[in-house]
């Protein structure tokens, strides 16, 4: 990095960032400190891993539509109740693994790819202002041991985007639970944003009761292999009351 560039936070450059996604369709926009990142969250992998002498982690998020978030706990809409009986006895009640994902899948495939594009945008802009930057996709994740080699919730909470549900997402005051984030990682300085300082989960425990698996233990933790054998249903999510959708 040339070493005229500025090393204070870059107003500027994380406003036009900022327009930048939104333009491009995002409708969340955090920043947050790759020190911070690491600081605080020393067990995950480090966002200086990834990019030497990274300072900033920007976030960017997409909610999904009320519309398609609805039908997540509606399972019978998917009308495979009465294939599941027909393969079990006559008259059996059980719904398939994941059924509630039924409508869901389509709309969370939009969403990566409008993130993907979002973030690999971004990346490109810092590049060309001469910074180093990676975009690391939404979800990638190690299907043996479910395990990411970056994680974007620490990054939401550090920028100010929301806080840890029981549920085990981060809660947007805008969306709840019901977004998709992408994470790049750079070493521009940007203006990183703060946690919230009030919690927005109120421990209602309604994702606890709601989850057909039993994964989450109401203290805040997954079991992430009964979620992922139950298709990661996302009635969880569905059924939080924080957010406007």
């Amino acid at each position: 990095m040339d070493s005229t560039q500025p090393r204070m936070p870059d107003r500027a450059l994380t406003d036009e960032l900022r327009d930048f996604a939104m333009t491009e369709g995002a409708e969340l926009f955090g920043v947050a400190s790759a020190e911070a990142y690491e600081r605080r969250f020393g067990e995950k992998p480090a966002p200086s891993s990834f990019v030497a002498a990274a300072r900033s982690v920007i976030v960017v998020g997409m909610p999904f539509e009320p519309g398609t978030v609805a039908t997540v706990l509606r399972p019978d809409l998917a009308a495979l109740r009465r294939k599941a009986a027909e393969e079990l006895t006559e008259g059996s009640a059980v719904q398939p693994a994941g059924a509630e994902r039924y409508f869901l899948g389509e709309e969370n495939a939009i969403l990566v790819r409008e993130l993907s594009r979002t973030g690999y945008r971004l990346a490109k802009r810092l590049r060309y202002r001469g910074w180093t930057a990676l975009h690391l996709p939404p979800c990638k994740q190690d299907g043996r041991f479910r395990t990411a080699p970056f994680y974007h919730t620490p990054a939401m909470y550090l920028a100010g985007l929301g806080t840890m549900g029981l549920n085990c997402c981060i809660l947007t005051p805008q969306f709840g639970p019901r977004v998709f984030v992408t994470s790049i990682i750079t070493d521009a300085p940007l203006v990183p944003g703060e946690p919230m300082e009030a919690e927005l989960c109120t421990r209602c425990g309604l994702c606890v009761k709601g989850c057909p698996i039993n994964a989450l233990d109401g203290e805040g933790w997954k079991n992430p292999y009964a979620c992922a054998s139950y298709g990661c249903c996302s009635a969880c999510i569905a059924i939080c009351p924080i957010g406007d959708i």
